[in-house]
């Protein structure tokens, strides 16, 4: 197979988009605002090179609450500013003096609100994007400009950027063993050293150190190695340190991080799916028994007459979707599902084990639309390069707009991340 950018036949204009975490700001467009009144206390918060599962935790315990009582909308990328809508079930009123100190830790409370309910896992409306492009080349915006007058036109390829799987790129590995129920394979992808292999370059020493404590068996001194926010691999290695079975180090791990891992998995397979109808061109065209997205209601339902659908499509009505596998999921069929059914079988997806996998993490399947559609696309040059701003809707990654314009990254599919380069 061989990978393909959607905008290949435009040279990609290079530079750089993450010199500095204020070069890459991110803001989070809630669904409804907070009611004013109500158990729960939000806080708006700016983050600044930190995680959100890391500020997370930071805010939980500032406040004394627990993992259940605690809520946000969506995963956003550590380095960048980003400000979003955290949740927290608490008598307290406002956000304490203490929380001041969390700036020291990159993260900022700007607004506390009180609101009846908690923030669920995908509420928001979008995300707003503003990226400064530095270094690029003199003659960049006209390329640019080609660049996203065809994203706008066809639909951004709505891959999972690099972020959801990890800062090394390990997390689908760890998924795949999870759900595979392959409990010592799970922990040497969370904690050995061959999750440094898909980036060699940005590997910590301590981790790096960490991993080689692990694999001697010296479990202790590798779990002083990690920061306290990493929260998966302390809890792993302390039960190991206990003397418990791979199997139950791994059911330490929190329930919110091994969804996360199974996620990566079913992020892995779409991604692979994405690739293989970006190599036939067609991303944005509806193939006889594909299954359909309705990007309005969310619903998805299988086609027959692809021609019935021709105005839709134009209209970015609708979009052909890819599968988040599990045991619900809608097959496609035809061509479609020919093409499904070759990239999962690649992956073992055939063993009814990593469906039973996936249940027990209630990754019950489903679709994710190939495209999506860019709005409020803005570039203008300024002295340092070319910033760019636009608008997606949720779950999906601007760091996919960047591949396509500067084509520093290679082509979605080039790695499949269970098992590292092709």
């Amino acid at each position: 197979m061989a990978e393909v950018y959607l905008t290949d036949s435009v040279p990609g204009i290079g530079g750089r988009a993450r010199a500095w975490s204020e070069d890459f700001r991110v803001e989070e467009i809630p669904l409804t605002p907070p009611s004013g009144d109500g158990e729960h206390l939000h806080l708006w918060v700016e983050k600044r090179g930190v995680s959100t599962i890391e500020a997370m935790r930071a805010l939980r315990r500032t406040l004394g609450v627990s993992e259940a009582e605690a809520g946000y909308a969506g995963l956003k990328d550590a380095n960048a500013v980003t400000r979003q809508w955290f949740s927290f079930r608490t008598k307290t009123q406002k956000a304490p003096d203490t929380v001041s100190r969390l700036e020291q830790e990159g993260i900022r409370v700007l607004e506390s609100v009180r609101s009846r309910s908690r923030i669920k896992r995908g509420a928001l409306a979008g995300n707003r994007f503003d990226i400064l492009l530095r270094d690029v080349a003199p003659d960049s915006e006209k390329k640019a400009r080609e660049i996203l007058n065809c994203l706008t036109a066809r639909g951004l390829p709505n891959a999972f950027g690099d972020q959801r799987f990890g800062v090394h790129g390990h997390t689908a590995q760890v998924g795949f063993a999870l759900v595979r129920g392959d409990w010592r394979g799970v922990l040497d992808a969370l904690l050995g050293s061959a999750r440094f292999s898909l980036a060699p370059d940005d590997v910590d020493a301590r981790l790096l150190e960490a991993a080689r404590k692990y694999e001697a068996g010296e479990f202790n001194e590798a779990r002083k190695l990690y920061p306290p926010s990493w929260e998966a691999e302390r809890r792993a290695l302390s039960r190991l340190e206990q003397g418990a079975s791979p199997r139950q180090a791994a059911a330490s791990i929190p329930l919110r991080e091994r969804v996360l891992y199974g996620g990566a998995f079913q992020a892995c397979a779409f991604n692979l799916c994405l690739a293989r109808r970006l190599e036939a061109r067609a991303h944005d065209r509806i193939w006889a028994g594909d299954v359909i997205f309705h990007h309005e209601t969310g619903k998805t339902r299988r086609v027959g007459a692809p021609e019935a659908e021709a105005l839709a499509l134009e209209r970015f009505n609708v979009s052909p979707a890819g599968p988040l596998i599990g045991r619900k999921l809608i097959e496609a069929r035809g061509e479609a599902g020919k093409l499904e059914r070759s990239v999962l079988d690649s992956l073992g997806v055939g063993d009814p084990g990593i469906l039973d996998g996936l249940e027990r993490l209630k990754l019950h399947g489903s679709r994710r639309p190939y495209r999506v559609q860019m709005k409020e696309v803005s570039l203008r040059p300024v002295k340092e390069g070319l910033r760019l701003g636009f608008m997606l809707p949720p779950g999906s990654y601007a760091s996919e707009a960047l591949r396509e314009l500067t084509k520093n990254e290679p082509p979605v599919g080039a790695v499949t991340r269970i098992g590292g380069e092709r």
